[in-house]
């Protein structure tokens, strides 16, 4: 029985559209005569969440005690005033601080009885790029109510609203802002190459160890490929790959992704 997974079942979140992911507009499944036993479409973190997820709590709590220290400790400025500085400042750190730590790669998976095709990509990132254009607006905004209040508080729009602006179209027409958050993968993996499997319930992720002929020691190591799904179609995913695996053993535990 043909099993197939579609993006458009995906849950609403929280500022999430359900929308679907669309391939590279270049990408070609390498055995598309094939049919497809199975394939979907997915947005996943791919490193290790552990480490970020600490990072974000860490800063986080360096930014409260920050804003904390720059705006509210022994200042007699209006609380107004103090309150439209650190929601400025704690607004942009935080867009930046949550687009380092929890980005997220698109992938999409062709299952055949040849074995799986995976695609990893992303294209740059522009949803916090205009984020800091839209608080850019609004610290603007502000500044000029708080310049009419007193025109000593000058020099703050060249320093606040000035500075992000000037960061904005930095970033926006960066060639290396670009590239660093581009990325195409295209991998082939017959069934017989895979010789162990490991599934993660908690990350909804299955990892398929293979064999890698490294060139630089001359050697051949294990080497894995990861298959992020979503939560309800996990364990049918699992089931699947395991049955065109019988002789391969499969062991769950937790599973750190690795960056390469």
């Amino acid at each position: 029985m043909t099993l197939m997974s579609s993006s458009y079942r995906r849950p609403l979140r929280f500022f999430t559209k359900n929308k679907a992911i669309d391939l590279p507009a270049h990408h070609r499944w390498r055995h598309s005569s094939l049919p497809a036993l199975l394939e979907w479409k997915i947005k996943a973190r791919s490193y290790n969440t552990t480490i970020a997820n600490g990072m974000f709590v860490f800063m986080t709590v360096v930014a409260f005690l920050a804003c904390y220290l720059m705006f509210f400790r022994n200042d007699g400025s209006p609380l107004f005033e103090k309150l439209s500085w650190s929601s400025i400042f704690c607004s942009i750190f935080f867009a930046a601080l949550y687009g380092t730590t929890h980005q997220k790669t698109k992938f999409a998976y062709r299952l055949t009885e040849k074995g799986i095709e995976t695609c990893e990509w992303k294209s740059p990132a522009r949803g916090w790029l205009i984020l800091l254009k839209i608080v850019t607006v609004i610290a603007a905004i502000a500044v000029v109510f708080l310049i009419a209040l007193d025109p000593s508080n000058f020099i703050f729009a060249l320093i606040g609203p000035g500075g992000m602006g000037l960061l904005y179209l930095s970033l926006a027409n960066s060639k290396e802002f670009q590239e660093m958050h581009s990325l195409y993968r295209h991998n082939v993996y017959d069934w017989s190459e895979i010789k162990k499997v490991y599934a993660d319930r908690s990350r909804h992720l299955i990892s398929l160890e293979y064999e890698w002929f490294n060139e630089n020691q001359k050697k051949i190591l294990p080497w894995w490929t990861y298959v992020f799904c979503q939560r309800k179609e996990y364990a049918s995913n699992l089931e699947l790959i395991k049955s065109y695996l019988p002789d391969t053993p499969c062991v769950e535990e937790k599973v750190e992704v690795l960056q390469f």
